[in-house]
């Protein structure tokens, strides 16, 4: 279903950021279907009537085209914007949506409030912590005074990962913050389980130079560590669970945009 070709490195200067290119059609399809039993359905926020009114869109780094796609069809009256560092074949397909190729390391091509919602899921993984705070002000730059941010609070520095909300109080641009958490089982004969196991194994493997470093280990440790895990994912007592953390942001308004 998937294979390590599918692990794209982009690099800017001595940063580096890796990300899935879930282009093979079987793997975004599953991705996304899982992503939706998880949050129960693809809008994770509150902007339904705006969606359906008109609204502007922005998708943050989502180089699969199946969630804009299939939201934009559900609101034809709204635009919708993705930006990542690869765009789908099938991008000029959609009236209501422009693929844009973007450089994660730089400034969003937008200008300030540009933007109702802002949506984005599993790409802040191994963003590194020097440059996390500056994605997270882009973001809530091009939102609007009270738009909508959607974001998949995950990383793999731990700081991150409990402070997300802070991290987001730190731009100095957030005025509510809310948050979900949800289970999942990681163990074969449950829902998405035998996948997840998959996309876990397949992923932490076509990192291991940049895990290994974040880890201070050597690579042959590395390697022991993951057929490790390999051994418990695929145990019959396996009870492993992941948790993952849905969070919701308002921008601030203006005292003359609350009036």
């Amino acid at each position: 279903m998937i294979n390590p070709s599918q692990i794209k490195e982009h690099e800017s200067t001595s940063k580096k950021d890796y990300l899935i290119s879930i282009q093979d059609e079987d793997t975004s399809i599953y991705m996304h279907n899982f992503y939706e039993y998880l949050f129960n359905g693809n809008v994770g926020a509150p902007v339904h009537e705006k969606l359906q009114n008109g609204a502007k869109v922005l998708a943050f780094r989502c180089d699969s085209d199946i969630w804009i796609t299939k939201v934009a069809a559900e609101y034809p009256n709204s635009k919708f914007y993705a930006v990542d560092s690869t765009i789908p074949d099938s991008s000029d397909k959609f009236n209501n949506i422009t693929f844009i190729e973007y450089n994660v390391f730089k400034k969003i091509s937008f200008p300030d409030n540009e933007f109702d919602y802002v949506f984005s899921r599993d790409k802040f993984l191994l963003i590194e912590k020097t440059i996390f705070q500056e994605i997270l002000s882009e973001i809530f730059r091009v939102l609007k005074p009270g738009g909508i941010s959607w974001l998949k609070a995950q990383n793999i520095s731990y700081d991150i990962l409990i402070n997300f909300e802070n991290y987001l109080y730190e731009t100095g641009k957030t005025e509510y913050i809310t948050y979900r958490i949800v289970e999942t089982q990681v163990r074969k004969g449950y829902a998405f389980g035998d996948f997840l196991i998959e996309i876990i194994l397949m992923y932490y493997r076509s990192v291991s130079d940049y895990l290994a470093s974040f880890m201070n280990i050597s690579f042959g440790e590395y390697d022991d560590f993951m057929n490790n895990v390999e051994s418990e994912l695929n145990a019959k007592d396996n009870k492993t669970t992941i948790r993952h953390k849905q969070v919701l942001a308002r921008k601030k308004c203006t005292h003359s945009e609350e009036n």
